[in-house]
């Protein structure tokens, strides 16, 4: 992968030589939608001297601060953002909620209103807890441990999922598209905002994990038409459609909605 020296727009993901969708999806889906141009890379993540906190092995390592001076704040753990303004201060964030929410202020999709940034706010932290929830399932032994490791406890407990609190979470978000029409931004304001996006990528991942026979088609069931209808809205957006039918995405991990 090229230096993220070459790049306005940085994002950070932990790749081991594939690219997945991940939790950086969430932020390609903007950027790709606003046509600007960025770099994904998984490079300087690990070990004592890597970017990320979480991965330096140790309290002493995060400490010891070796490799802080190479980003511009602390991170602790992928996706991240980079963002090298032209003439303004260097950012590097993480938290997919935080990121979609510093892009949505820099492309033109944030909120208008102090009512709608609420709205938004409110659906795009209940949309990452569902996919969250979602993942967790997979992983019902230790979260941490790979779904390959518990896949006979990880599958019994997301196809309970998707009889359950997939069902819980689904229909709430039909109420929420309903609440301004299935094919107007869902945060009531004129124009889509990161609330859209997130909500859009929720909802693709449930698709693509769960729309199986090992699930027995568990999203047809579903009795959310509106939210069918927002699904395929968002989905029929030319830059989105696009970035979707190109080589461009990575694939769905296939065990997290990830």
């Amino acid at each position: 992968m090229t230096s993220p020296q070459a790049k306005e727009w940085t994002i950070f993901y932990h790749y081991g030589g594939s690219v997945f969708k991940g939790r950086a999806e969430f932020l390609r889906l903007m950027l790709e939608d606003k046509q600007v141009d960025y770099e994904i890379t998984g490079d300087n993540l690990r070990g004592p001297t890597g970017m990320m906190d979480c991965f330096r092995g140790s309290a002493e390592a995060i400490l010891a601060g070796n490799g802080d001076l190479a980003i511009p704040n602390p991170v602790f753990f992928p996706p991240a953002l980079w963002h090298r303004p032209p003439g303004g201060e260097e950012l590097i964030i993480n938290q997919v909620g935080a990121c979609v929410m510093y892009l949505g202020e820099n492309l033109g999709y944030a909120p208008k209103s102090p009512k709608e940034k609420g709205l938004a706010d409110m659906i795009t932290l209940n949309a990452l807890d569902y996919i969250s929830e979602g993942r967790s399932s997979f992983h019902p032994v230790k979260d941490l441990m790979s779904y390959n490791d518990q896949k006979e406890e990880g599958d019994k407990v997301s196809k309970e999922f998707t009889k359950t609190r997939m069902t819980i979470w689904l229909a709430h978000f039909e109420k929420v598209v309903k609440k301004h029409g299935p094919t107007s931004p869902v945060a009531g304001g004129a124009d889509v905002t990161y609330a859209d996006f997130v909500l859009f990528h929720v909802l693709d991942a449930t698709v693509a994990q769960f729309n199986n026979e090992k699930y027995d088609m568990a999203w047809d069931k579903q009795n959310v038409d509106g939210l069918k209808a927002y699904y395929a809205w968002m989905k029929s957006r030319p830059n989105l459609k696009a970035y979707m039918e190109s080589d461009r995405p990575g694939p769905y991990a296939g065990d997290s909605m990830m």
